[in-house]
C-alpha cells in the first residue's frame, strides 16, 4: 500500500515537474498519464483517492522515486564527491563531457545526489538500456522533456528537444546526462554531434559510462567509424577517470546505512578485499569488489543484527 507520505512526496515531485518542464501536459507526456489524473488528482491531496496504488508506483517509477521502506541511503563517498563537482561544472560552464569508469564505482549515485541538489529545474537525466534502438533513445530524450512523440519522426523530436532547450536556457543553465551511455548504439552516441551543433554554450551534456565506454570511442575514432571522430572531439577528447573505493567510502556507507560498529565496518571492508593501488603518487589500500558487492555485505549485517 502506497502511504501518505509516499504520496505527497510523488505529488511534490510532480509539482516540480510542471514548473521545470513548463506545464502539466508535458508532465502527462513524461510520465505516461492522462493529464487530470497528475495536475487535478495527484498534486491534490483531496483527490488522492480517486488514484489507485497502482497508478502511484507506476508514476513513483517514471520519477525514479523508491517506494521501498528501506530505502538504501547514499553517503559521501570519494567518487561521489568528483561526480557532483565534475557535474556542477560542467552545468557551470556549459560543457560537454564524458566521464568512464569501472561499473558500480558511484557514477549514478553522484548523479542522484546532484540530481536532488537542483533547485532550478535544470537538470535534465537518463539512463540508457540497451534494448533501446536510436528512436527509443531519442523519443525517451523527448518524453524527458515533457514532448509528445506519438508518430514524430527522429529528425522532428530531435528538433523539438533542441527548441526546448533553447527556451531553458532563459530560466537556467540546463545540464543533459545521459547514464549507462556505454549501452548506446552508435547511431545514438552519434547524437552527441546535433545537440552540441545546436545547443554549445547554451547547455551541458554529460555521458557517463563504465571503462568501456572510453574503450568504444577511442576504438571507433581509430578505425575511422563515420562519426566518431568529430563526436569525440566534442567531447574535448577526454574522459574523466574516477577513483577506486577507499576505507574512508566503506565506513561512510556502513553508517549511513545503519552499521556504525566499528568492529562490524572493518570486517565488510576486509570482505571488499582491499589491495594496494597508487592513486596522485602515492599508494593507498583499495577495495577490489565493487558497491553493489558493498550493498550486499551491509544487507547482510543488517538482517544479522
Amino acid at each position: 500500500m502506497i502511504t501518505k507520505v509516499q504520496k505527497q512526496q510523488i505529488a511534490d515531485r510532480l509539482i516540480e515537474e510542471s514548473v521545470k518542464l513548463g506545464s502539466w501536459k508535458k508532465v502527462a507526456n513524461y510520465v505516461g498519464v492522462n493529464i487530470a489524473t497528475v495536475s487535478h488528482n495527484m498534486a491534490k491531496p483531496e483527490n488522492w483517492g480517486n488514484v489507485s496504488d497502482a497508478m502511484w508506483a507506476k508514476v513513483a517509477g517514471v520519477l525514479g522515486i523508491s517506494l521501498s521502506t528501506q530505502e538504501w541511503q547514499y553517503a559521501e563517498t570519494t567518487n561521489v564527491q568528483i561526480m557532483r563537482s565534475v557535474l556542477k561544472n560542467a552545468q557551470e560552464n556549459a560543457l560537454f563531457m564524458a566521464v568512464s569508469h569501472t561499473a558500480g564505482h558511484g557514477k549514478t549515485a553522484g548523479c542522484n545526489l546532484f540530481r536532488q541538489d537542483d533547485t532550478q529545474g535544470a537538470v535534465f537525466y537518463i539512463e540508457c538500456q540497451e534494448s533501446w534502438s536510436h528512436k527509443r533513445f531519442v523519443e525517451k530524450l523527448a518524453e524527458l522533456c515533457g514532448i509528445r512523440t506519438g508518430k514524430a519522426t527522429v529528425a522532428d523530436l530531435l528538433e523539438q528537444i533542441t527548441n526546448f532547450f533553447h527556451r531553458k536556457t532563459a530560466e537556467a543553465r540546463p545540464i543533459l546526462i545521459i547514464d549507462e551511455a556505454n549501452k548506446l548504439k552508435p547511431s545514438s552516441l552519434r547524437l552527441i554531434i546535433p545537440l552540441y551543433n545546436e545547443l554549445q554554450d547554451e547547455i551541458a551534456l554529460v555521458i557517463i559510462g563504465a571503462h568501456d565506454l572510453r574503450d568504444h570511442i577511442k576504438r571507433g575514432v581509430r578505425r575511422d567509424v563515420r562519426g566518431y571522430d568529430e563526436m569525440e572531439s566534442r567531447l574535448g577528447r577526454s574522459y574523466m577517470p574516477l577513483y577506486g573505493i577507499l576505507k574512508s567510502d566503506v565506513v561512510a556507507v556502513c553508517a549511513a546505512n545503519g552499521v556504525s560498529d566499528q568492529a562490524k565496518q572493518e570486517l565488510i571492508w576486509n570482505e571488499m578485499k582491499p589491495a594496494q593501488q597508487a592513486i596522485n603518487g602515492r599508494y593507498v589500500n583499495v577495495a577490489t569488489e565493487d558497491y553493489r558487492r558493498l550493498k550486499l555485505l551491509i544487507k547482510s549485517e543488517r538482517n544479522r543484527a
